[in-house]
């Protein structure tokens, strides 16, 4: 019977009681995709197992507080901050199982060594986005993809289960899995479907209608009046994102627009370790440059808290996000999109990712060209004149959001939690030896095979 760690690879040990989310990124009013991802998905499953979610970063008291009174948390959720290394790892020899993101082995290690259920969370293919990060400096650049490639290595080594956000994501880690040598002949005795080594999670959304906590910005923002037609870009500006062909596109379509606006609902990561990106600043500037900044094109410079974003999706009358042509956008997840979805508004996208897709087969808004400021133009225009046009949108994005409501996002967790395994021990991949080059053979073909095949054989092991 192998073992992985010393631990027996049969089933039947009995469900999860507890799980303890790692997330590295800040807990808090204002939070980034990880963050919402590691509470939300945590949130859901606190009604079958105890739940922990952890980070780094100091909660407040009254973020907390604020939190449970919000959000209505159980008393089998409890969140957790600022501890020690030598906490977090007693903290989590507590639970049954952990789930942790594609980035926390680097900073706690230990985790990998308690003997836990270990899930891996790859929603985010973030080896693509260091490529675009850091393409101004060879050194920055090379050392970061490095560093990152054996980060993610030893997370897909370590884990006893991974998920990703989409079926094309899957294909991407199943090839990356297949490479590592993850995948073998003892990976598929145990499971030939590969699920149990990565299944899908997709980002998610919360449940019910979404509804106003307050004002968003028309109204609001001083140069965007009651009466506007809001253009809401609903996340960050990272360097793989392309906000200057929808600023264009904007200056451009205000022409005959006249009260269009163009709000950015967030600058800068609320991570204190992600630096405001390159492409935030060019995408200032290039407003400022044609003369719409502050007047057609607004800035948010600060991340928008968690549950504000509700009263900005609420004032727009469509969603939009732009990116490049790019691998990165292939298997890319935006997360933003889907609270687009939610708030019912008509999407203006860039082609070439899954969602994009999922948008244009439903009919909830267009996939547009790269870089294309006429289509982009067009585009907006068509959908701001034509009021059943923008009611036929509204309609698929509704329908889109049942499908991604965290609920069912987290079901294969889940029911992993209610199954646990431990996968097959890992083996790096080295050639076989002359002896079982020749066992092979034999298995194959008996000992004529191997007379026949011995030249070869021989051949290969003297090169």
């Amino acid at each position: 019977m192998r073992t992985l760690r010393g631990r027996n690879l049969r089933m039947g040990s009995g469900a999860c009681k507890s799980i303890i989310f790692v997330t590295l990124e800040p807990i808090a009013r204002q939070m980034a995709g990880p963050a919402i991802r590691a509470f939300e998905l945590g949130l859901r499953l606190s009604d079958e197992v105890s739940v922990t979610v952890f980070t780094p970063h100091k909660i407040p008291v009254d973020v907390v507080a604020e939190l449970k009174e919000r959000r209505n948390l159980p008393g089998t959720f409890q969140l957790k901050s600022g501890l020690s290394k030598s906490q977090l790892y007693n903290l989590a020899a507590e639970h049954d199982a952990i789930f942790i993101q594609a980035n926390v082995l680097k900073p706690y290690p230990g985790l990998a060594a308690l003997g836990k259920y270990l899930t891996v969370d790859l929603y985010d293919p973030y080896l693509f986005s260091v490529l675009v990060q850091y393409q101004n400096s060879d050194v920055a650049a090379n050392a970061s993809y490095r560093l990152m490639h054996k980060v993610l290595e030893q997370h897909m080594v370590a884990c006893d289960f991974s998920v990703c956000a989409s079926e094309r994501q899957r294909d991407y880690w199943l090839g990356r899995y297949c490479a590592l040598g993850r995948i073998n002949p003892d990976m598929y005795s145990f499971d030939p479907s590969m699920r149990k080594l990565i299944d899908v999670i997709p980002f998610g959304l919360q449940e019910g209608e979404p509804i106003r906590r307050g004002k968003g910005a028309k109204g609001n923002i001083e140069g965007i009046p009651e009466d506007a037609k809001l253009l809401l870009w609903g996340g960050g500006i990272w360097d793989w994102f392309d906000p200057l062909t929808v600023i264009r596109a904007a200056a451009r379509a205000s022409q005959s627009l006249p009260k269009l606006r163009l709000f950015f609902m967030g600058m800068k990561s609320p991570n204190p370790q992600v630096p405001l990106m390159d492409m935030a600043v060019k995408a200032k500037d290039l407003a400022k440059e044609l003369g719409v900044l502050d007047r057609i094109v607004f800035f948010h410079e600060e991340w928008t808290p968690y549950d504000d974003r509700v009263n900005f999706l609420l004032d727009a009358d469509i969603g939009v996000s732009a990116h490049f042509d790019l691998p990165e956008t292939r298997f890319s997840f935006r997360t933003r999109l889907l609270d687009y979805f939610w708030a019912r508004l008509p999407v203006l996208t860039t082609g070439g990712d899954q969602l994009a897709e999922l948008i244009e087969a439903n009919h909830a808004g267009r996939a547009l060209g790269y870089g294309d400021v006429d289509g982009w133009t067009q585009a907006i225009l068509e959908l701001l004149n034509n009021p059943e046009r923008e009611s036929s949108c509204r309609r698929g994005a509704e329908k889109l959001a049942e499908n991604f409501v965290w609920s069912k996002a987290a079901e294969p967790l889940r029911q992993f939690l209610r199954h646990p395994h431990h996968l097959p021990e890992y083996r790096k991949v080295t050639m076989p030896s002359l002896v079982e080059r020749a066992q092979a053979v034999y298995a194959r073909g008996g000992k004529d095979l191997v007379v026949k095949r011995s030249k070869q054989i021989l051949e290969d092991w003297m090169k």
